[in-house]
């Protein structure tokens, strides 16, 4: 298993740093955020560092993909939350502030102070395929 030293969630995983678990596998960790956004907020970690989920292998992002729907279940009927969002954030400019790719599971409540900063923007006149040819050209050169 591939660990970074100075990475807290290795830490977590080795057990340097303790963690309320919730959930543990042979790849994964499941445990509540220190700093929750809402009560019940878990983070989900593979178990082998990766800076960001790009550099994660597809089966171990396959293996905590088929864990999210149990930890959203019961996430939901621990807290009673109306909902939850499950959010990545991919990279520094994406709000990633721990390089090791993660999953947040974050209860939602109705008049919660959660609030997404999002806007949209439109395609260019040319319209998004060029975007899409761009991307699926990428993904035939992987």
């Amino acid at each position: 298993m591939v660990s970074e030293p100075s990475c807290i969630f290795c830490k977590i995983v080795a057990g340097i740093i303790p963690s309320l678990k919730v959930l543990e596998t042979d790849h994964a960790l499941a445990f509540l955020d220190v700093n929750p956004v809402n009560l019940g907020h878990i983070l989900v970690v593979p178990k082998s560092h990766h800076a960001n989920l790009a550099e994660l292998s597809e089966a171990v992002a396959a293996h905590i993909g088929s864990l999210l729907p149990k930890l959203c279940r019961a996430v939901q009927s621990a807290t009673g939350a109306a909902a939850l969002n499950v959010v990545i954030n991919n990279g520094r400019d994406a709000g990633q502030t721990v390089d090791h790719g993660h999953w947040h599971l974050i209860p939602r409540y109705p008049g919660d102070a959660v609030h997404w900063p999002w806007t949209h923007v439109a395609y260019p006149p040319e319209g998004p395929d060029p975007l899409r040819e761009r991307i699926a050209s990428a993904l035939a050169s992987e």
